[in-house]
């Protein structure tokens, strides 16, 4: 039931002053917006952030503010119902969280169930996460692949000033196996910590071998090279740098899975987007954690040099393509 405008603007007024104190990291005007009942709730993303009571929220929003050096929330929209003294309000918004360096931006969903007491709206229940994994549309089990696919091919980004001289574009797929449990697993600030360190990671390396960041989305990267060697160089010392970094922080060890593929936007036009985008994050998706795999003309383009070895391959069907595509996997020391 749409809300009446006194009570729209009540609770938007309340919504204001519940992003602005966790803007803030101001625990106590935080909890000061809730009812001072025992089954108050509130619900993150982590495993571990589901809280009933005022002194259990209480942690969860303090343990948050030490967690970062400083934070903002940006609402981009809002909806409020209400039937008599209740109002339960969904909002989208855009959180940016900084800390140990770097920083971080994330979508947020929020929802909200509200009592007015004695004139005053108080939060019974709340609900503040982030989506999991940057879900594509029209999937119900969502990876970053699949997201980052999606963005692309609606962008429809030119690709040509990426091309080699013959109109070759390699293709470079990335993400982290298993995401979605493991940032469930580890709470959205400790997660947000993970995802700025391998993002750093990667792009790191993908300057030192001249690629171009196409797209990110979480954890998921779509990098084009104009040349399979450098692609595949690229490939290895994210996996190299990857390891490092799991075994200096084992409590966030974490594994990378890499597909690549060589196609030419300039002679095959938007087409490209419908093959070999598709392919290249497909074969991504097929990898394995710590593993790089890639198509047969890939490995046809980069082989010559005789200084990458590859296994022999094997058929493998890909989600939505036609058929079976023979895929190689690079042999590291």
């Amino acid at each position: 039931m749409k809300a009446d405008p006194q009570t729209e603007a009540e609770v938007a007024d309340l919504v204001a002053r519940l992003i602005s104190s966790l803007s803030r990291t101001d625990a106590q005007a935080t909890i000061a917006l809730f009812a001072p009942d025992a089954d108050v709730l509130a619900v993150g993303t982590g495993a571990d952030e589901a809280r009933v009571g005022l002194e259990a929220i209480r942690a969860l929003v303090e343990r948050d503010v030490a967690q970062s050096e400083s934070r903002s929330i940006r609402l981009q929209w809002q909806n409020v119902s209400a039937a008599g003294p209740v109002a339960w309000v969904a909002a989208e918004a855009v959180g940016h969280a900084t800390g140990g360096g770097g920083e971080v931006e994330l979508p947020l969903r929020i929802t909200a169930v509200l009592e007015r007491r004695d004139g005053t709206w108080l939060v019974q229940q709340l609900h503040v996460s982030t989506p999991g994994a940057a879900q594509a549309a029209g999937q119900s089990f969502p990876t970053s692949l699949d997201a980052v696919t999606s963005v692309v091919e609606q962008e429809r980004v030119d690709l040509c000033n990426c091309a080699a001289p013959d109109g070759t574009v390699t293709l470079l797929f990335t993400d982290i196996e298993n995401s979605t449990p493991l940032a469930e697993a580890l709470g959205d600030l400790r997660w947000i910590e993970l995802l700025r360190e391998h993002n750093a990671i990667v792009r790191e390396c993908i300057a030192l071998h001249g690629g171009s960041e196409v797209k990110t989305i979480g954890d998921a990267f779509m990098v084009a090279f104009g040349s399979a060697r450098r692609a595949l160089l690229c490939a290895i010392d994210i996996q190299r740098a990857i390891e490092v970094y799991c075994t200096e922080h084992p409590e966030h060890a974490v594994r990378v899975r890499i597909g690549l593929h060589s196609g030419e936007p300039v002679r095959e036009g938007n087409d490209f987007y419908g093959k070999s985008v598709v392919l290249a994050s497909r074969i991504a998706g097929q990898a394995r954690g710590g593993e790089i795999l890639v198509s047969s003309l890939l490995r046809e383009l980069a082989e010559s040099a005789g200084d990458i070895r590859f296994d022999d391959g094997c058929e493998s069907a890909l989600k939505g393509l036609a058929g079976t595509h023979r895929l190689y996997a690079v042999l590291r020391a």
